[in-house]
């Protein structure tokens, strides 16, 4: 069996296996929020400090933070990244910018939202050929 330097390669060969599947699932919750015209606010990779970020051109802040265990999306409406509903932003939105919100999008927009990020990781099971991975 080939050695591949230890405990060092051995965690930074994880950290990277896992940020790929983090960035897959949440970019499933980001394109399908799009998507159903929900705006997304903040697309991290990681938690804690951030590392990185840019702000496209939907205003959209893709960031890396520093403890590389997870990520979420934060969309417009929300208090945190666990999508608790901010009151107060949502309060002072016009109608229309309601609706761009994670809470006052429509059902059939909020619940493909939150599958999505479970369908994007998992499509590989789906596949033609057993031989296939993501």
């Amino acid at each position: 069996m080939p050695s591949f330097g230890g405990l060092i390669w051995t965690v930074v060969a994880f950290v990277l296996a896992l940020s790929v599947v983090v960035a897959v699932h949440e970019y499933g919750h980001y394109i399908v929020g799009r998507w159903s015209g929900i705006h997304a606010e903040v697309f991290s990779l990681g938690f804690g400090p951030v590392l990185w970020s840019r702000r496209d051109k939907r205003g959209t802040r893709w960031q890396i933070a520093a403890l590389p265990f997870g990520g979420y999306v934060k969309f417009l409406g929300d208090s945190d990244a666990a999508s608790g509903k901010d009151s107060l932003t949502i309060h002072g939105l016009s109608e229309q910018e309601k609706a761009r919100t994670m809470h006052g999008a429509p059902l059939w927009a909020r619940a493909a939202t939150v599958a999505a990020g479970r369908g994007s990781t998992s499509s590989c099971r789906f596949s033609s050929s057993p031989a296939s991975s993501c």
